[in-house]
């Protein structure tokens, strides 16, 4: 099936601005400062729709009277005219250009179980299970070449969004003074790895270091009743994804500017070098700040989403009560995570670029949130 996808309003043409911040704007007559308009986004007549085809196959299997239920779907989805706010060139006067880029592709299965697994006498116990898995890749680019966007790069054969950036290989070590100085750095120093073999570290180093996008991800839901009571267990999991902390830039490589992590405790010296944490120098020297494979964590994680006990008064006491039903409940929302991601919460992306996924820079912490009730039905 064919579908089109609505695009923001007028972005095919040139827009303006009177940004009230912008100097650009600004013209001092007679002592005054005077704002102006100009032409803030570039206008792009060729943009067209974004067009999505999508085939799906499905099926739902029932077993023992339903006590046992299945249900699969596959799926295969393809984007074409892909929509994107596309850097430019500085040099343009310009920083980006809504435009259609290329084409990408989602493809995957989703899966459920649904069981009742004990039912005797006053309990039971039925279970939900579900997972998505899904392969994201980019088909083709306006152009052909890599656009780099947000922290990430799209790029043919790619999911959109991976990461980008360099290959830390730990700190340059004493014992490779003259190495580290073909590089311009100094024992201590971040260690990059040379991918091209130029003798030189820049730009043309990076490579994809992690991506957002999992591979995979569901729900394991456990509900238990017996009598009145209830309870119900949600667990979550996510696997197969990266998450990139920005917050490492200035929380551990620019040590002494301001408050940082503990690992700078970790930080390179004669007697501690097999460490990727830089030497800890006065605030004004030379710190590396790039995105690195030394930022990126596996961001695969089993969350407990939900602890809930509730009881429900039984009918002989809701009479008496004149109330069509009395229940009381208390739940634990986020009451454990089990990850390898050392900061707040691996389920994380608080950045505006569109294909930013997985990414953090001091991001607030998921809370745990303790809930008590009474639901009352007259």
């Amino acid at each position: 099936m064919a579908r089109h996808i609505c695009i923001p309003a007028y972005r095919s043409l040139a827009g303006l601005s009177n940004n009230t911040s912008a100097i650009d704007y600004s013209v001092i007559f007679n002592g005054i400062r005077n704002i102006g308009t100009g032409i803030d986004r570039m206008a792009n007549p060729n943009l067209q729709w974004e067009k999505t085809k999508q085939v799906d196959f499905g099926l739902e299997l029932g077993l023992f009277s339903n006590r046992l239920n299945f249900e699969l779907d596959l799926y295969r989805r393809k984007v074409n005219n892909m929509l994107l706010d596309a850097p430019l060139p500085y040099s343009s006067g310009y920083t980006s250009i809504f435009s259609n880029v290329g084409s990408m592709e989602n493809k995957g299965v989703e899966f459920a179980v649904n069981s009742t697994n004990i039912k005797a006498g006053d309990f039971t116990w039925s279970t939900t299970f579900n997972i998505s898995v899904n392969k994201n890749r980019v088909l083709a680019l306006s152009g052909g070449s890599d656009i780099y966007s947000g922290n990430g790069v799209i790029r043919v054969g790619e999911p959109v969004g991976s990461f980008f950036g360099r290959v830390n290989q730990g700190t340059w070590g004493s014992n490779e003074v003259d190495e580290a100085k073909k590089y311009n750095m100094l024992p201590g120093d971040i260690k990059y790895k040379d991918l091209n073999n130029d003798g030189t570290i820049n730009d043309n180093d990076r490579t994809i270091i992690g991506k957002g996008i999992p591979d995979g991800f569901g729900t394991f839901l456990n509900t238990f009743q017996y009598k009145g009571f209830t309870l119900t267990v949600d667990l979550q999991y996510m696997y197969g994804n990266d998450v990139l902390d920005r917050s490492i830039h200035s929380a551990e490589d620019r040590q002494g500017i301001a408050n940082s992590y503990k690992t700078v405790l970790n930080a390179w010296t004669e007697t501690n070098q097999n460490t990727p944490i830089a030497q800890i120098r006065p605030i004004n020297a030379y710190y590396t700040t790039n995105n690195d494979s030394h930022k990126v964590t596996d961001g695969s994680f089993i969350r407990g989403r939900n602890l809930l006990l509730a009881y429900t008064f039984p009918s002989t006491v809701t009479s008496r009560l004149k109330l069509d039903r009395l229940r009381v409940y208390g739940s634990i929302q986020n009451f454990f995570v089990v990850t390898k991601y050392k900061g707040f919460d691996p389920e994380v992306s608080n950045s505006s670029a569109p294909f930013d996924q997985g990414l953090t820079l001091y991001d607030y912490p998921k809370p745990r949130v303790f809930m008590v009730g009474l639901n009352i039905g007259l």
